[in-house]
């Protein structure tokens, strides 16, 4: 039987975390030369005067990409690849897998589910919002339907006591399949602990007007502001609580992992995202210069492939989120 899945938009978006700068300080328009320079600047960390800052060099890599590699490369055997094994991902609340396929790529699949809190396919629309603001921090995602027998046959022996409970969480159409989402799977993250209350406390005093960020965790600090910008668009109210900020071994790189659970329609967005957004008062300009580029347009344009990922009543909430985040940086 044929695999039936999303075929996804493949627009390569330029735009990438840019320069960190005080909120209410210099203000990009939406011309090409200001985009294309907010793209390429450099973070700023605020000394005492939040408008005199001095600059801090940080690697980054392109938009359209992950871990430096093309997101259509990596996506490339998600969604086509055959199966090799899967096997069932502990430590969530939710359906989750990781599936290897034959050719040695692995993905994490979530599949259709009656859990309320794993909605598959805004995760494809968290990936596609993420690339919109030109950020390359969510791995590449992409729709896809598997069959029951590449999911039960090819279980590892160590997961198969999870047979009872993916019969009864994962959905089924009466062929045998079931639509969801595969996402690149990373193959060592480390938890950030940017969650505890000490860490809390601690980033929210570098990323206030007038105070320095030391030099190296500029980097991680502009990754950071613009993730509850972006957890604000996307409603993600589970971010902050616990295990659920990943980076990279060596710390440099925040992964925005595990956006099934959100996209809400309040247009105010969630008060916890709202939380962490008011702790913070620098931002990355390229991201500034994204929001005001970010209208229903653009977002529609971007997901018109996907027609099913977002509702029309989700997408206007988004929009209205990403006002009301411009607003307070303004």
């Amino acid at each position: 039987m044929k695999p039936r899945g999303f075929v996804l938009l493949s627009t390569v978006l330029v735009g990438g975390a840019s320069a960190l700068v005080a909120a209410g300080g210099d203000r990009l328009g939406g011309t090409a030369s200001a985009w294309e320079a907010a793209a390429s600047a450099p973070v700023l960390a605020a000394g005492s005067d939040p408008f005199s800052p001095k600059v801090v060099a940080v690697t980054r890599t392109p938009a359209g990409t992950f871990t430096g590699i093309s997101d259509d490369l990596l996506l490339q055997p998600l969604r086509t690849g055959d199966v090799k094994d899967v096997k069932f991902n502990l430590g969530g609340s939710s359906v989750s897998l990781r599936v290897t396929f034959t050719d040695g790529s692995r993905g994490a699949f979530k599949p259709l589910q009656t859990n309320p809190q794993s909605v598959p396919r805004t995760e494809i629309a968290a990936y596609w919002i993420n690339r919109l603001l030109g950020l390359n921090n969510v791995p590449p995602a992409s729709g896809r339907t598997l069959h029951h027998d590449d999911i039960f046959g090819h279980l590892v022996p160590e997961s198969r006591g999870f047979l009872p409970r993916l019969e009864k969480e994962t959905v089924f159409d009466a062929e045998g399949f079931t639509r969801g989402e595969v996402s690149y799977w990373i193959p060592v993250i480390v938890n950030s602990n940017l969650d505890s209350p000490e860490a809390i406390e601690q980033w929210t005093r570098w990323l206030a007007v007038g105070a320095e960020v030391p030099p190296g965790k500029a980097g991680l600090m502009a990754q950071l502001s613009s993730l509850v910008v972006f957890d604000m668009l996307t409603n993600n109210s589970d971010r902050f609580s616990g295990g659920n900020l990943l980076t990279s071994p060596d710390g440099k790189v925040l992964y925005y992992m595990d956006n099934t659970f959100g996209f809400q329609t309040d247009p105010q967005g969630h008060g916890k995202c709202r939380e962490a957004l008011f702790r913070t008062q620098k931002f990355s300009r390229g991201l500034v210069a994204s929001l005001r580029r970010f209208d229903r347009h653009a977002l529609r344009t971007t997901l018109e492939s996907d027609p099913g990922v977002l509702t029309d009543e989700e997408i206007d909430a988004v929009v209205a989120r990403a006002r009301a985040s411009l607003s307070y940086i303004d």
